[in-house]
């Protein structure tokens, strides 16, 4: 395995998508008016009918993601910012990305010599995920594909290190896919959540707060992991008993 040359993602998603390389630096700028016109054409009454339309239909939400992954070094620098890179280099070997978006923190992970795992639903992001891994190489990252409403993981298989990197606010019930993730660490193993749990309102109407008490009570699972890391909602790791 070889270490991937970085890449512009807003040139990469050009080339993807045959839009002009301005078009889409623009549209990566405006990417809280496009959620906000995306969510209002969803004709469902409920937040949470709302959101199960606009994550099967908007496919204008890759450009929020682009705009967050513009490259690997800066979504590296911004994981050393906020200090979550220190987890994610003493991760164990075998890696598990739960909402991989566009694809770039399973790159990272492969570049630390990791056996990757992308994990993500049918979606404008995943799309051109898979795209990106083949066009870079990286056709040894494995992709997972999950139904939008129930996450589905190949059956018995676990990984040394889980990680969700600001997808839970987007899940109407949050809980069971967080046993679920929960179970699919490996004894030892980590699972590290970052929650954009306070990203609410104008430009990110998608999302809902998510209280970590409401987690510990929906998954018995996560109550019986020691809790290494706890920073309010946002942030929090879990180790499962060996």
């Amino acid at each position: 395995m070889t270490t991937t040359t970085d890449c512009d993602l807003y040139e990469l998603f050009s080339e993807y998508s045959g839009m002009p390389l301005e078009e889409v630096r623009a549209a990566a700028h405006n990417y809280g008016g496009i959620n906000e016109l995306h969510w209002r054409e969803c004709n469902a009454g409920t937040w949470e009918e709302r959101a199960r339309q606009f994550y099967s239909v908007a496919d204008g939400y890759v450009f929020d993601l682009l705009h967050a992954n513009r490259s690997k070094a800066h979504l590296q620098a911004v994981y050393e910012k906020w200090g979550h890179w220190p987890w994610l280099t003493r991760s164990g070997p075998e890696v598990l990305e739960f909402g991989g978006g566009v694809g770039l923190a399973c790159s990272l992970f492969r570049d630390l010599g990791r056996k990757v795992t992308y994990v993500d639903i049918d979606s404008s992001p995943s799309r051109f995920a898979r795209w990106y891994y083949e066009r870079t190489q990286q056709t040894d990252i494995e992709v997972i594909i999950t139904p939008q409403e129930d996450l589905v993981l190949p059956e018995g298989r676990q990984w040394d290190f889980v990680f969700s990197d600001a997808v839970l606010e987007h899940i109407i019930d949050p809980a069971p896919t967080v046993e679920r993730l929960a179970r699919a660490v490996r004894p030892g193993g980590t699972m590290y959540l970052i929650i954009d749990a306070h990203n609410v309102g104008p430009g990110f109407p998608m999302h809902q707060h998510v209280y970590l008490e409401d987690l510990l009570k929906g998954s018995p699972t996560l109550r019986s992991m020691q809790h290494v890391l706890h920073a309010g909602d946002g942030l929090n790791a879990f180790v499962m008993p060996e």
